[in-house]
């Protein structure tokens, strides 16, 4: 059985959450790892996705955070959802930006106690199959796991202009940052939580996609141990990119600056309970900014810390 929460702005599906601790809290994790994907109008292929990744013989829960799509995709994810309660969702009030989807699940997965934490996108164009090949890098004592298009031996389908954005704001990217990865922009990611100090992924201000080259600023230089798998990129499965051009700006304003400031990133520490609860949607996901102010990652609802 699925609690489904209506509350205002956000809508959660929690897996398991039939169970409770002593507390009354929900139990909802029944694995060490959590996988993460975002979604918004990803119909043509949540289902294979979701079905791909269950059928792995890895034991993992699943989190998709959907950002109010239009094409069916909640209703696709609820359906399997109800008949596996290892599916969970969160489902936001609008398009609130890839970035802060993934900041949420960070804090998702670092709330309920998950030891790891694989990220991936929704459309196919990672190979769900790729996922325990980059849970044995960090086991073996990676501390960041990364799928690479451009290590030896990977492979990227794009072609025209997609194919040339990927390869220069990659290359761009390594010129300017100078880290020891090829790879910047690939969602396709695991981390040990532990090894991660709280707040260095959570904390960040990129909600676009330049929350992606930021991370991987911000693992190296905090000196976490890094390691690329190679993997084949393929087209997505389906439906349409949602890389707007604003956001290809945005990102070169944001490597510009992250190639300026090398500092290492000051962190903003995570809210603990009952702070952490926002009072639109009650979700456990509001977030301090450098500036005191306090957003919710799930609804965009903005206050200032109790």
């Amino acid at each position: 059985m699925h609690d489904v929460v209506g509350v205002n702005d956000a809508r959660f599906i929690d897996p398991g959450a039939d169970s409770r601790a002593p507390d009354g809290a929900p139990v909802v994790r029944s694995a060490d790892t959590l996988v993460f994907a975002p979604t918004y109008n990803e119909v043509e292929s949540i289902g294979l996705l979701l079905e791909q990744l269950l059928a792995l013989p890895a034991k993992f829960d699943v989190l998709i955070v959907d950002d109010r799509s239009s094409d069916g995709t909640q209703a696709a994810i609820a359906a399997h959802a109800a008949r596996n309660p290892r599916i969970g969702m969160i489902e936001r009030s609008g398009k609130l930006g890839i970035g802060s989807a993934h900041r949420l699940a960070w804090i998702h997965a670092r709330r309920l106690g998950y030891a790891r934490i694989v990220t991936l996108d929704a459309d196919l164009s990672h190979d769900p199959a790729d996922i325990p090949r980059l849970i044995a890098a960090i086991d073996a004592g990676a501390d960041i796991a990364i799928g690479s298009r451009f290590a030896r031996g990977g492979q990227l389908d794009y072609a025209g202009w997609r194919f040339l954005v990927s390869r220069l704001a990659n290359h761009v990217a390594r010129h300017l940052l100078r880290l020891p990865v090829r790879e910047y922009t690939t969602s396709l990611r695991a981390a040990r939580l532990e090894r991660v100090p709280a707040g260095l992924v959570e904390s960040t201000a990129s909600d676009g996609y330049s929350f992606f080259f930021t991370c991987m600023a911000r693992f190296a230089r905090a000196g976490l141990k890094m390691v690329e798998i190679p993997i084949h990129f393929r087209d997505r499965h389906g439906g349409c990119s949602k890389l707007p051009p604003f956001e290809i700006v945005r990102g070169a304003f944001n490597l510009l600056w992250l190639t300026i400031d090398r500092r290492r990133a000051e962190l903003v520490g995570l809210l603990p309970e009952p702070e952490c609860r926002c009072r639109n949607c009650l979700g456990p996901y509001r977030v301090r900014t450098k500036n005191g102010a306090v957003r919710c990652l799930a609804c965009a609802g903005a206050d200032r810390a109790r």
